[in-house]
């Protein structure tokens, strides 16, 4: 990959979990921006000052958590650009990646694309798909999809800038979108069909954790696994207790794992 010239200042907006993982891909490849912004909360003159002080030609931004205002787009002249993991317009929203998973979809990818007023609704400068094998937690697909969109970014910037791309438009009827998740998303119900469960564990590793209740207290579930159209639980933690694996959870209630299981139900 050819590095682009550095050679116009910009101003990059990103929090976690994505924002670092796109920084250090920019470090590597010496294409670091004038000044980085991780705080949501600043209103748009805070953030037009910003801009403005380094003298920026264009944005970045990269999971920033915060939708930007037409006032901050305008201090670059629209030319403001976002990392998004997914192949937009599907996946639209907060979080792509955990209903890539919870979906159980084949295929995801990332775009780069050119911010405008509405959320995740501007034209795509490039995007890249990637295969699911079906395993993957959300960190895991943070990490690849945004080293790839970075890629993305640093491969077509000097292009973008030049206005030597043909922006491609999204179309609403097309789109799909997420929301965000709270802390109830991840309760799990063993009842339900298990492939739908062990999604929803791998697509809540970290936040908000998948887990039910257990005599009154909360039992997250960290992994799980499926076998023979059955889910069995591989690593749990107990309220207030660290992290052990199902059977010795249930060996020190005095059950086999198979009869916990059934009385978790």
């Amino acid at each position: 990959m050819m590095t682009p010239k550095n050679d116009i200042p910009f101003v990059f907006f990103g929090s976690p979990p994505i924002g670092p993982i796109a920084l250090r891909v920019l470090e590597q490849n010496k294409y670091m921006p004038a000044a980085i912004v991780t705080d949501t909360k600043l209103t748009t003159d805070e953030q037009v000052a910003i801009v403005e002080e380094n003298k920026a030609g264009f944005i970045l931004v990269v999971g920033y958590g915060a939708i930007l205002k037409q006032g901050l787009l305008d201090s670059v002249a629209g030319q403001a650009l976002n990392i998004h993991p997914s192949m937009l317009p599907l996946y639209r929203g907060p979080a792509p990646v955990v209903q890539a998973i919870l979906d159980g979809v084949k295929e995801t990818g990332v775009s780069l694309m050119q911010i405008d007023s509405k959320m995740d609704h501007g034209d795509i400068v490039a995007q890249e798909s990637h295969l699911l094998h079906g395993k993957e937690t959300p960190d895991e697909l943070y990490e690849l999809l945004t080293q790839k969109g970075a890629r993305l970014f640093l491969e077509n910037i000097d292009a973008y800038l030049n206005e030597e791309i043909d922006l491609i438009p999204q179309f609403d009827f097309e789109a799909t979108f997420t929301k965000f998740i709270t802390k109830e998303d991840g309760h799990i119900n063993l009842n339900d069909d298990p492939q739908t469960n062990e999604r929803k564990i791998r697509a809540y590793q970290g936040w908000p954790g998948a887990w039910l209740t257990c005599e009154g207290k909360r039992l997250i579930i960290h992994s799980a696994h499926l076998a023979e159209d059955k889910l069995w639980l591989d690593e749990v933690q107990p309220e207030s207790s660290k992290r052990m694996s199902f059977a010795a959870f249930a060996a020190g209630k005095r059950m086999k794992p198979e009869e916990l299981y059934e009385k978790l139900r």
